[in-house]
């Protein structure tokens, strides 16, 4: 029994439109795969920029210049109070919550007005509900003999939940002839759904210690700003 051209026409039909779907569908897929990349592309730089001008605010000199904060555009202050950065303050490798501070930035700190810190409790709250971009710096460096090892510091919310984890391979060195600090850099879009979260970051090791290798505090530390409300318009 012969296929009638209409049975036969609307078969190519369906598959032409199924082909055409399938091209969609992978076009989308890859263009927001391209702009999510994008976005962090641009929140890192930012990120950078504000570090640099942190940096540079606590290196000023004491003749009266203006800093940073005075000479950058007016948006910045707006900027400030979605961020927050602290500065890591123990350079002993040990497993328990590690330690922040914040630096000096313009007249205040380098914590916005969303964001505050308990000293005691190593606990960074965070006011608003809302998707946040989460990154952390750690640098290490060899002051004799270093065993090989992985240091892991991992950022934990109220509920206990991990937000962020990073893990830092430390080679083996023999001596101290060339070598160089290690450093790593680990980010992560997080969601805190409620006003009021809190973050605290803990260390673990891969090996029962880690002798002779120190945290450099100058370029270790963690920031997060503000990437959308919850519920907002």
């Amino acid at each position: 029994m012969s296929v009638s051209p209409d049975v036969e026409s609307q078969s190519s039909g369906a598959r032409s439109r199924s082909r055409c779907l399938d091209t969609f569908l992978t076009v989308s897929v890859i263009a927001l795969f391209i702009m999510f990349i994008v976005a962090l592309a641009a929140a890192l730089l930012f990120v950078k920029h504000i570090e640099s001008e942190m940096n540079a605010r606590t290196t000023q000199d004491s003749d009266g210049q203006k800093g940073p904060l005075e000479m950058v555009a007016p948006g910045a202050a707006y900027k400030m109070q979605n961020f927050a950065y602290l500065r890591a303050t123990n350079s002993q490798l040990k497993e328990n919550v590690m330690e922040w501070e914040s630096i000096p930035y313009g007249k205040g700190q380098s914590i916005g007005s969303m964001y505050s810190y308990e000293k005691n409790q190593r606990v960074l709250n965070v006011n608003e509900a809302g998707s946040y971009f989460l990154y952390v710096q750690l640098t290490f460096s060899c002051t004799h003999i270093c065993p090989a090892g992985q240091f892991t510091t991992s950022f934990y919310n109220q509920d206990n939940k991990k937000q962020l984890t990073c893990t830092v391979s430390l080679p083996k060195m023999p001596d101290m002839n060339g070598s160089l600090p290690v450093s790593r850099t680990c980010w992560h879009v997080i969601t805190l759904p409620e006003q009021k979260s809190r973050l605290l970051a803990k260390t673990e090791f891969s090996e029962q210690t880690l002798n002779n290798w120190k945290l450099d505090l100058n370029d270790s530390g963690f920031g997060m700003f503000l990437v959308d409300r919850l519920g907002a318009a």
